[in-house]
């Protein structure tokens, strides 16, 4: 009994000095940052965030978490703090402002760190059908994506709010890479994704077919905008993709880095301010990263700020509308 109590305070002991910082040394604080799948931009953009706060931020062990469930997944996650930072849509964001769609009631403890980059909704076909206006896909064999998924939500409500029904079209349900394929095989008209350009699944299709893009007027962007204020109206640059010559009006949709309330002010702070100081690393990863600044966050943030982000942004100078400061 001797050995046995002795041996249960060594290893008392042992388990105490395991997990104790040493003299001098500062515990430090572990994050979790959702990234949604592997390979995709949220995984990437997350990585590299977490590259940033690992290097920059004392005391803090950032991992990223791998999240099935994207925007949503991110957002539940975050409302009872089992993830403390993750990127969203902004459409998922507002939804979950207000407790509908996906969420059945208001998620309040989601707070804006900063907005990321914004995404174009994509919808592609070959130069040859000329299907190039949102009315010209009234009959034609269309696929939105898989359902549950931004690219499929988007679409849908896009549509509606030009008044043209799904039920109008031939749908189908494909992923990207899959409409690509599709459409080179002649079994497809058009594949939607709500992506920033360029595109992977459109870089691939236009390597081998001339395609073109659905381009919408500034009366559908301004139709669709009223009745989504988060759908903001985006260009695609001419020659962002090889064939297609003019520039390409769309709706797009903003991407937030949101954090849990419970994330401390300090700790909110010292990553807004670490991310505005490093956008070339994130750049390195994904190219668009340079949409993030201060001025984007105020014209396009969908949650309130948080505190922390909020003290950097008045220590810039920067303009808060009333409706981000959280209450």
């Amino acid at each position: 009994m001797r050995l046995n109590r002795n041996f249960a305070v060594i290893t008392m002991l042992a388990f105490a000095l395991i997990s104790a910082p040493a003299v001098g040394q500062t515990a430090e604080t572990r994050i979790s940052i959702g990234g949604n799948g592997v390979g995709g931009v949220y995984y990437l953009y997350s990585g590299a965030l977490a590259n940033i706060i690992s290097s920059k931020v004392p005391n803090v062990q950032p991992t990223v978490e791998v999240c099935p469930g994207s925007s949503v997944e991110h957002i539940l996650r975050m409302q009872i703090n089992d993830l403390q930072i993750g990127p969203a849509m902004n459409d998922v964001v507002y939804q979950s402002t207000k407790g509908i769609s996906r969420f059945n009631k208001v998620q309040d403890k989601i707070r804006t760190l900063f907005m990321m980059y914004p995404a174009e909704l994509q919808g592609v076909a070959l130069e040859k059908d000329a299907l190039t206006t949102p009315k010209s896909l009234v009959g034609k064999r269309v696929s939105i994506g898989n359902p549950g998924t931004g690219t499929s939500v988007m679409t849908a409500a896009v549509l509606e709010a030009l008044g043209i029904s799904l039920k109008s079209m031939k749908l189908q349900n494909l992923n990207w890479n899959e409409g690509a394929e599709a459409i080179r095989n002649d079994s497809l008209d058009v594949q939607f994704g709500a992506i920033a350009a360029p595109a992977p699944f459109i870089m691939d299709l236009s390597a081998t077919h001339k395609v073109a893009l659905i381009n919408f007027s500034d009366e559908e962007l301004a139709k669709i905008n009223a009745k989504y204020d988060y759908y903001a109206p985006l260009t695609i640059k001419a020659g962002t993709y090889p064939n297609i010559k003019i520039d390409v009006k769309t709706p797009g949709i903003w991407n937030s880095m949101l954090a849990t309330a419970d994330l401390s002010d300090e700790l909110a702070y010292q990553i807004t301010k670490a991310v505005y100081e490093n956008i070339p690393a994130l750049q390195k990863v994904y190219k668009g990263a340079g949409w993030a600044t201060p001025e984007n966050t105020m014209k396009f943030a969908i949650a309130p700020l948080h505190p922390g982000a909020v003290k950097y942004y008045k220590e810039k100078k920067v303009a808060i509308p009333e409706k981000l400061m959280p209450k």
